[in-house]
């Protein structure tokens, strides 16, 4: 039985194919790094974005913290609620329009504000104000609770067992 010799390869053939070779694995490792970079700053984008929104959506805006407050009816976060708040500007019997100032003690505020929501029996057919406990919710917008008063709690306490921050 008799073989075929091998084909003769050109002179240089070697060469070349083992450029092409080379050629092909750089183009390749500069597509991997290529394509990892981009990767990692997109995945740094997002974490941005994210970590933006989650603080966007979990802090109310400065004046909706300084100027507003949640007035509940009872001692509890699932009872009933309004939100109250100051006006950015009010008009005066001259026509024109002057800035509210934004008051200096929020917490003294927001016992204002949610007094005159129990006065106006928004929270209750009565219109007594009971005493009122101060707490801060995790958007750090204020809300404001009726003390019972068998309830020998103090005020942090009662803001704790409703996992809501003293006022502050």
């Amino acid at each position: 039985m008799t073989t075929n010799p091998p084909p003769t390869v050109p002179t240089g053939a070697d060469r070349r194919i083992s450029a092409l070779l080379d050629d092909g694995l750089a183009r390749h490792d500069r597509t991997r790094r290529r394509r990892g970079r981009l990767t990692a700053v997109a995945a740094g984008a997002s974490v941005l974005l994210a970590a933006g929104g989650l603080a966007w959506v979990t802090l109310a805006p400065r004046t909706l913290q300084t100027r507003s407050a949640y007035c509940y009816s009872a001692d509890s976060t699932d009872s009933r609620y309004t939100q109250v708040g100051i006006p950015d500007e009010a008009t005066g019997p001259d026509g024109a329009t002057r800035p509210v100032e934004t008051p200096a003690d929020r917490v003294a505020s927001a016992i204002d504000l949610c007094s005159s929501a129990w006065t106006a029996g928004i929270l209750s057919d009565s219109t007594g104000v009971p005493a009122l406990v101060v707490c801060t919710r995790p958007d750090n917008v204020l809300a404001v609770f009726p003390r019972d008063p068998s309830d020998d709690r103090t005020d942090q306490k009662l803001c704790s067992d409703l996992g809501l921050a003293p006022g502050r």
